[in-house]
C-alpha cells in the first residue's frame, strides 16, 4: 500500500504544482518604460491645459451673453417708420399690400363667383327639384328547403 500511497501523493503534487506554479518575474517586467511614462505625462498635461482653456472660454462666453442680455433689456426700441417713403424696405419703389400669390387667390375666387352667377339658373333647377323617392318594396326572402341549424351525422 505504501507504493500506492506514494504514487497518489506524487500525482497530487504534480497536479498542484501545475495549477499553482508561479510565473517567473524578471526585473524588466517590474520596471516601467520611461518613454511610455513620459508620453503619458505629456498627454495628461495637454488634457489639463485644454480643460483650463475650455473653462476660460466658457466663462468669457457667459460674461458676453450676460452683457448682451443687459443691453437688450435697457435699449429702447427703434421708432416705427411713419410713411412709406421712410420705410427701409421701400427704397424708392412702392410695394402693394398683397403678394402675387394672394392676388392669384383673389382672382380665382372672383372667377368662380362669376361662374356661379351665370350658372345660377341651372343650379336653381337642380336644387329645387324635389323628386319623390320610389317606394321601396322589399322582396320576400326565398324559403329554404333545408332546415336551419346544426346537422347531425349518422
Amino acid at each position: 500500500m505504501s507504493t500506492e500511497q506514494s504514487e497518489s501523493a506524487h500525482s497530487q503534487d504534480e497536479i498542484t504544482q501545475q495549477a499553482t506554479t508561479p510565473t517567473v518575474t524578471t526585473t524588466t517586467q517590474l520596471e516601467k518604460n520611461p518613454k511610455r511614462a513620459a508620453a503619458g505625462k505629456l498627454v495628461a498635461k495637454r488634457t489639463r491645459l485644454a480643460r483650463e482653456q475650455q473653462k476660460k472660454a466658457a466663462a468669457e462666453a457667459a460674461i458676453i451673453i450676460a452683457n448682451n442680455k443687459a443691453k437688450a433689456t435697457t435699449a429702447a426700441p427703434e421708432p416705427a417708420p411713419t410713411t412709406e417713403d421712410e420705410s427701409p424696405k421701400c427704397s424708392g419703389e412702392k410695394y402693394s399690400s398683397l403678394s402675387t400669390t394672394q392676388w392669384l387667390a383673389v382672382g380665382s375666387l372672383i372667377v368662380s363667383l362669376v361662374g356661379l352667377y351665370y350658372k345660377r339658373e341651372e343650379l336653381k333647377t337642380v336644387f329645387s327639384k324635389k323628386t319623390p323617392e320610389p317606394a321601396r318594396v322589399e322582396p320576400q326572402p326565398a324559403r329554404t328547403t333545408q332546415p336551419k341549424g346544426v346537422r347531425h351525422m349518422d
